[in-house]
């Protein structure tokens, strides 16, 4: 068996330690894989000091980056982004609304982001405003509003019409205009009657002065 080879890795490697760490690997595996993809580098005196200037580079980046952030969330404050949806009667999304239509979104507002990025407060399943949380950096994070609009342009319409139509006057309107028509149903009905008595009586007559 080979004997296990001492390196110094100047990235974070998954399951294997973090930038700066001291690990022992295969020849092979460090040979084919880490020191050609620059994942590490053999752990002598000369690599220890590299990896301190790395570190200090890391650490610097890491500040610009989440200055950056900062910047980039005084910007995104208070933005308020908006997609159309497909709904039934009740309002509710026919369809779904995920990260890939959030991400467009907000790229038609100027803000470049991952899917990654973002967290969703609700379930999205009707129309209305939702609060989108997108994080800039692992300290920054910022809410942004979604508001999910009807794809219908007649919807408006639409809705203010079946809510005339179910509002109380609407109601009291029709309750007026059944009972209108059943009083002349009623009316009707016994004028019909009346004039069956009449056409009975004159017949009822006919008949005696014949006798």
């Amino acid at each position: 068996m080979a004997r296990r080879k001492e390196i110094l890795l100047v990235k974070d490697v998954l399951k294997l330690g973090n930038m700066g760490d001291v690990v022992r690997v295969s020849p092979g595996y460090a040979r084919n894989y880490l020191f050609p993809y620059g994942l590490a580098i053999a752990a002598d005196g000369a690599a220890k000091r590299q990896i301190d200037v790395l570190r200090e580079k890391a650490a610097k980046s890491e500040v610009e980056r989440e200055a950056k952030a900062n910047t980039l969330k005084k910007t995104m404050e208070g933005t308020s982004i908006q997609i159309a949806a497909r709904v039934s009667h009740a309002d509710e999304l026919f369809g779904s609304i995920g990260t890939k239509e959030l991400v467009a979104a907000l790229a038609k507002s100027g803000f470049e982001v991952d899917g990654k990025q973002l967290h969703l407060h609700d379930k999205m399943k009707k129309l209305g405003k939702y609060q989108i949380e997108v994080r800039l950096h692992k300290n920054v994070a910022v809410n942004v509003t979604l508001e999910i609009v009807n794809s219908d342009p007649n919807a408006p319409a639409l809705s203010e019409a079946l809510a005339a139509a179910n509002s109380p006057k609407a109601e009291k309107a029709e309750k007026a205009e059944k009972a209108e028509k059943a009083e002349k149903a009623d009316k009707g009905t016994k004028k019909d009657e009346a004039g069956a008595k009449s056409e009975k009586s004159e017949k009822k007559g006919a008949k005696t002065q014949k006798v």
